[in-house]
């Protein structure tokens, strides 16, 4: 998870403030030290997977009764991106997972289809 502060905001003279965060699922596929998880979450929630399939977030999302739709503003050819319907969510899919063509895709790493990140700024 990522927490993103700034100083510079109107009447806050000193004091940070909170403009986002962000869950960056990404890093759980090449780290899986035990601290990249903190371990109450895993004992409250057991092991993380390395990936999760935006089609899963997807469904979950819908039966809550959002709605999900592509932003083109934030998609580039490599990473789809995807706003939360009467929120500030978005999820960052991968749509390439060689943008550089640098070969074949490694197929332990990321797939397409995978969620790279979910943000809220």
């Amino acid at each position: 998870m990522e927490i993103n502060f700034s100083p510079d905001q109107p009447g806050r003279q000193g004091q940070m403030s909170c403009f986002g965060f962000g869950v960056k699922i990404q890093r759980l596929l090449y780290d899986q030290s035990p601290n990249t998880v903190p371990s109450p979450l895993s004992r409250e929630y057991g092991e993380f997977a390395p990936r999760v399939p935006f089609k899963q977030l997807q469904a979950a999302i819908l039966a809550l009764g959002r709605t999900i739709e592509l932003d083109k503003h934030n998609t580039s050819s490599d990473m789809d991106c995807y706003r939360v319907s009467a929120s500030a969510a978005r999820i960052h899919v991968v749509a390439d997972p060689d943008p550089y063509g640098s070969g074949d895709p490694d197929p332990d790493g990321h797939q397409r289809g995978d969620v790279w990140s979910v943000d809220v700024w």
